[in-house]
C-alpha cells in the first residue's frame, strides 16, 4: 500500500505516527519532495504535566528546529496549533494519568500543523492510543 504525503495535515499526522527508526527515512522524503518543513519532539508525564508544558515545548521545538521564526504571528500560529492538539489529545484522562506522545510539527510557510499520537494510563493495564490534532495559519 503507498501513501501519499500530499497534504500538510497528512504529513504532519503520517510523522507524528512514525517510528524512530522511520522518521528520518520520512524526514528525507518530504524534505525531497515537497517544500514542507518538519520538527519533532516527545512529550510525556502526568497529564497535569503535559499540559502544564505541552505548549512551551511545541514552541521551543518550532524555534530550535527553525520551523518559525521569532515573529509574534509564528508563535500564535504554533501556540493556537498546540492548544487545538492538546485538547483532542488530553480530552477524558484523568488528572494523574500518565501521557506519552510524540509530537510533529509541519509547515508550509503558511500553515502549520501539530500532530501529537502516544498513549495514555491511569494504570498500565489501561494503557491505550491517543492522537491530537491543530492547524492554524500563520
Amino acid at each position: 500500500m503507498d501513501i501519499h504525503p500530499d497534504r500538510l495535515g497528512k504529513i504532519a499526522i503520517l510523522a507524528a505516527i512514525s517510528s524512530r527508526e522511520e522518521e528520518d527515512i520520512f524526514k528525507e522524503h518530504i524534505a525531497k519532495n515537497t517544500k514542507v518543513k518538519l520538527g519533532f519532539t516527545m512529550v510525556s508525564g502526568s497529564r497535569s504535566d503535559v499540559t502544564r508544558t505541552f505548549v512551551k515545548s511545541i514552541v521551543g521545538c518550532a524555534l530550535q528546529t527553525n520551523l518559525i521564526h521569532h515573529h509574534h504571528n509564528e508563535i500564535h500560529a504554533v501556540i493556537h496549533a498546540g492548544l487545538e492538539c492538546l485538547k483532542g489529545l488530553s480530552s477524558d484522562v484523568a488528572a494523574e494519568s500518565s501521557l506519552k506522545v510524540k509530537v510533529a510539527i509541519a509547515t508550509d510557510g503558511r500553515w502549520l500543523v501539530v500532530a501529537a499520537y502516544g498513549e495514555s494510563a491511569f494504570h498500565p493495564e489501561t494503557n491505550h492510543e491517543r492522537v491530537g490534532f491543530g492547524v492554524m495559519h500563520i
